[in-house]
């Protein structure tokens, strides 16, 4: 995956040496204030290399529902020109779980960024400057996929018996209720809590119609689980089974081949994984058994399983039996039985 900070030379010679070397793919991120240069720069990687590239990320935003509509043109223009460019959606509507205790996603905007910096002390101090209030009400968060709409954002668990009124309101009805601006209500209640204050920013993908375009594209891969990135914030791994619920067996958008397609196969055949993500005689196996009528997503919770005892928001799933690598169980529902059968890949193929 290219990094956000890579020199243009530099990615389009990682480009030429996949097309040399005929195996691999490249995955990135780009967005900029220029979607024409955006998509110029996806199109010449995929005419020097030939090979597959994965575009981050296809969202619906209910707002602006020409985006992705756009994006989804582009993508069917460039397969038009013999350009393997595919799509990672977001299928998943998860949301952000955030205290501002640690939160720094407010990081497109330069007054924000400078406010979310350093310990909890520093930037209790900062987020309750009255100097500081009017450059951060004046550069507030752009709506984007990651902070959501900024006066939609709820108020969802208050640490002080004075603030309890406030949960389970947006940030515009806390605002309308108390008379104060919408940063005004977020930063004095936070700062009040020693920023203790929980706040829940929803999806921008909250509209079903707009994400049914989505789902019916067939070149758009599931997701996305954000590799890892941002556990403190976000669940959006439990996009699989959230996946399978919501669109096979609720809404019947699809068939469960169709899902699993997209789950799987098609990431493995853009990944350039031969004989993977789909079941055929003579091919490794990588199996699910799972009780279709029981798959589902259980609520939020805070594990302390990370190296020093740090902590991060997990969703658990139900419904699934069992997971069998090259013939051997490796788990039995959600327990683990030691078996160590994967076997590792190196260019696409088992070592």
């Amino acid at each position: 995956m290219n990094t956000d900070l890579m020199h243009d030379e530099t990615c389009f010679e990682m480009a030429r040496v996949l097309g040399e070397r005929g195996e691999g793919f490249q995955e990135l991120t780009l967005s900029s204030w220029d979607p024409k240069a955006d998509a110029q720069h996806f199109e010449k990687l995929a005419e020097i290399s030939g090979r597959p590239i994965m575009f981050e990320v296809v969202a619906t935003q209910d707002r602006f529902p020409h985006r992705h509509r756009n994006t989804l043109k582009w993508l069917d223009r460039c397969r038009q020109r013999g350009l393997r460019i595919f799509g990672q959606g977001v299928t998943t509507d998860a949301g952000l779980s955030f205290t501002f205790e640690d939160w720094n996603l407010f990081d497109d905007s330069d007054a924000w960024r400078e406010a979310t910096t350093g310990t909890v002390k520093e930037r209790a101090e900062k987020l309750g400057d009255p100097r500081r209030r009017d450059a951060l009400k004046n550069q507030m968060p752009r709506e984007s996929l990651i902070t959501s709409y900024f006066d939609e954002i709820i108020i969802t668990d208050c640490a002080k018996a004075e603030n309890k009124h406030l949960e389970g309101l947006t940030l515009r009805k806390a605002a309308a209720q108390t008379g104060k601006h919408p940063v005004d209500v977020m930063l004095d209640t936070a700062v009040s809590e020693d920023l203790k204050t929980e706040f829940f920013a929803p999806g921008v993908n909250q509209n079903m119609e707009l994400m049914k375009e989505l789902i019916d594209a067939p070149h758009v891969t599931f997701g996305v689980s954000d590799g890892g990135a941002h556990t403190k914030f976000l669940t959006a791994g439990r996009y699989p089974t959230e996946g399978i619920v919501k669109y096979v067996r609720e809404k019947q958008w699809m068939t469960l081949e169709q899902i699993h397609w997209r789950l799987s196969a098609l990431p493995a055949f853009c990944g350039g994984f031969k004989d993977r993500g789909f079941l055929r005689e003579g091919a490794a196996a990588d199996i699910v058994c799972y009780d279709f009528d029981k798959l589902g997503v259980t609520p939020v919770e805070i594990v302390h399983d990370l190296p020093g005892n740090e902590w991060r928001r997990v969703q658990r799933s139900t419904g699934y039996e069992y997971t069998i690598v090259n013939g051997q169980v490796t788990f039995e529902g959600s327990k683990c039985t030691g078996a160590t059968s994967g076997q590792l890949l190196r260019r696409g193929m088992g070592a």
